[in-house]
């Protein structure tokens, strides 16, 4: 039995859920005892390294969300972080169960599931998850989105090519070439995941703009920019078209601060959990 923690404005629960052998860790964050609770928001995390180097950026706006009546869940997806599993054991399919279970258990919660918070490739997961649902009460919040899988996991193998050249004894890799070998059948272990050929498959078939959006669908875009130069990018511009041709209500905005998911030490974006708590703060009506 889990004990909460946390001051008199926040309360923080770290706990188990799931079935007995595919446990998923969570901490639950939400406002103190007494406080009337609006809603729930669910936090789908970033891919390997970045999940880590993103972690303060959640908390701190789970934080902020408890500030104005919201309830936050964070989780680990199986084999990654504190929930069971190995991160060979990881597929993409029980990654997506893994947030429909996450969903379910915050529907029952008081005020009920009100966003899905995604983060770099976690908000691909979240969009496919938030399509399935087909909740037009529940909102959509997108942090620095991935749009293409296979490129992110290219990025990914990348890391393990410059592990090597500090290493002239050793021969040098490709992506190519961990590609040959995912496609044999073989895992590829990069900077200590091991990641399974399926798992890549998937994530090589993943694409943002493809995830189709419910007319009603009420999303916030939110990508890092330099103050010259505060646009979206065009492909990313593409994306939000596509979504509002199939009559999604998205709001794609930029912020300036650092680029948190890349920083190895701990870094805050306050414009980007400022923008955020203030777009969800508006649209949920206060019970």
């Amino acid at each position: 039995m889990s004990t909460p923690i946390g001051s008199s404005d926040l309360q923080v629960e770290p706990f188990f859920f799931g079935p007995p052998r595919g446990r998923l860790f969570a901490v639950h964050h939400r406002p103190r005892n007494g406080a009337e609770v609006r809603g729930h928001v669910l936090c789908v995390p970033a891919f390997n390294e970045e999940m880590n180097r993103c972690r303060s950026m959640v908390t701190e706006q789970a934080k902020a969300f408890a500030a104005k009546g919201f309830g936050t869940l964070v989780f680990d997806l199986h084999g990654t972080g504190d929930s069971d599993g190995h991160f060979r054991d990881a597929r993409w399919a029980d990654w997506l169960d893994n947030v429909t279970t996450a969903l379910g258990w915050l529907s029952g919660q008081p005020g009920g599931v009100k966003a899905i918070l995604g983060t770099r490739l976690g908000a691909l997961l979240a969009a496919q998850a938030y399509a399935q649902r087909g909740d037009p009460h529940c909102a959509l919040l997108l942090w620095q989105p991935v749009l293409d899988g296979k490129i992110h996991l290219t990025q990914f193998l990348r890391v393990r090519m410059a592990a090597q050249l500090d290493r002239p004894d050793l021969p040098k890799e490709t992506t190519t070439a961990m590609r040959q070998q995912l496609a044999a059948g073989e895992a590829v272990e990069v900077a200590g995941y091991e990641i399974h050929p399926e798992l890549a498959h998937a994530l090589d078939h993943a694409r943002l703009g493809e995830q189709r959006l419910f007319a009603g669908a009420n999303v916030l875009w939110l990508e890092n920019a330099s103050a010259d130069k505060p646009e979206l990018p065009p492909v990313s511009v593409s994306a939000l078209g596509e979504w509002r041709a199939a009559g999604a209500r998205v709001d794609g905005q930029t912020y300036t601060g650092p680029a948190f998911w890349q920083a190895h030490e701990r870094v805050l974006a306050s414009s980007l959990i400022d923008k955020t708590t203030a777009w969800l703060d508006t649209r949920v009506a206060t019970p």
